[in-house]
């Protein structure tokens, strides 16, 4: 009987222990413990100081307890500079609880523009003498330097068959001109000024200049674009578009090509089987031409970037029809020795239609070449 009056007992101050804890657990987590705060903040930069500005908010909930209207702060700790608003509260201050509860509260913080985060702790403790048991805490990360009259730089990226559109922007709000480098491959480089508060700007680039992108800003200490060409899928491959060919006058070939159209510099090597040689080279968005001198039996092999075309033969070649052409002879005065030489108004008439000639030629010449007559292969 004892041992079971024993058992029981025991069992009866464990039940009576489990009640009590019960109990205590009910007690404590009474609507009371509701109380809490939040801390959040905020931050602009500010380009008239230099300065980061974090505004700071705590919102309080005295869980709906009628003798928890206010509150006061008994810590308060914030880094790295003080929070104007928000700061301990004084044991003596009076009011004792200055702050009206479930009422968000607001404070100021500056701190240097090359900061990298800010952090803002409360503790509170209510009129009912509720004491918040957890700090609250709140941390702002910053991205990038503030400094004092900053331009805003902003650069975008878009790909086309032929090559990128960089789009260079400067804020709306921006106070100095924003000072951008564009750096590309095979040393490509340009510099663009945006002035502030200006429309953006656009910038062309060729694919083969594109492989890599890097659009810096002098007061940016990171790049602020880094992309590359990517083709588009409905592209097809690009023709060269110069032109080149050769004209016949009645003593020479004027060999020539026009790569104002074209994608790459355009090279052309004249040797003829007399022992002279020459080099015609013309850049992207150039014309350029040169003078063989005809003569009986000339042969001129011509490549191109290489490529070997078909000999030019001047005796094969047809020659303009006036070139054959010559004065008719002039009457001379019975007993004469032969005709004066021509002078006056038909020598005039002569040289007025070489002149023409001339003309005719140059015309030939650059119809020629909108014909895209191009050396035979």
């Amino acid at each position: 009987m004892n041992l079971l009056k024993s058992k029981l007992r025991r069992a009866t101050a464990v039940a009576a222990g489990t009640l009590i804890g019960l109990a205590g657990v009910a007690f404590f987590a009474s609507p009371a413990s509701a109380h809490g705060s939040v801390v959040s903040g905020t931050a602009e930069c500010d380009v008239t100081t230099g300065e980061y500005v974090v505004k700071w908010t705590v919102n309080t909930d005295n869980g709906a307890q009628k003798d928890a209207e206010n509150y006061r702060f008994i810590r308060v700790e914030s880094s790295p500079t003080p929070v104007d608003g928000i700061a301990h509260t004084p044991d003596d201050n009076e009011p004792v609880f200055p702050y009206a509860s479930n009422k968000p509260l607001e404070g100021v913080q500056r701190v240097a523009g090359d900061t990298k985060e800010a952090k803002l702790l409360v503790q509170v403790k209510w009129s009912d003498d509720w004491i918040q048991y957890d700090p609250a805490e709140g941390t702002v990360h910053f991205d990038g330097t503030c400094t004092k009259d900053a331009p805003k730089p902003d650069a975008s990226l878009a790909s086309s068959c032929a090559g990128v559109t960089v789009t260079l922007a400067n804020g709306k709000d921006a106070k100095l001109d924003a000072e951008f480098t564009i750096k590309g491959s095979k040393d490509f480089e340009k510099k663009v000024t945006v002035k502030a508060g200006a429309d953006a700007v656009t910038v062309d680039i060729p694919a083969e200049n594109a492989l890599k992108i890097i659009v810096l800003e002098q007061s940016s200490e990171k790049p602020v674009l880094v992309g590359k060409w990517e083709e588009p899928k409905d592209c097809t491959p690009a023709e060269d578009q110069f032109e080149a060919g050769y004209e016949v006058t009645c003593d020479s070939l004027i060999f020539g090509v026009d790569n104002t159209k074209g994608t790459k510099t355009v090279t052309i090597k004249l040797t003829t089987n007399k022992g002279e040689s020459k080099t015609l080279v013309a850049k992207v968005g150039e014309e350029k031409t040169v003078t063989v001198k005809g003569e009986k039996g000339l042969v001129v092999d011509a490549t191109i970037n290489g490529e070997v075309f078909e000999p030019v033969k001047w005796d094969d070649l047809k020659k303009p029809e006036d070139c054959t052409a010559s004065p008719a002879p002039t009457d001379s005065a019975p007993g004469g020795g032969g005709g004066l030489p021509v002078t006056g108004p038909v020598a005039g008439s002569i040289a007025g239609g070489a002149a023409l000639l001339l003309a005719v030629g140059a015309v030939l010449f650059i119809l020629a070449r909108r014909r895209k007559v191009k050396f035979t292969a």
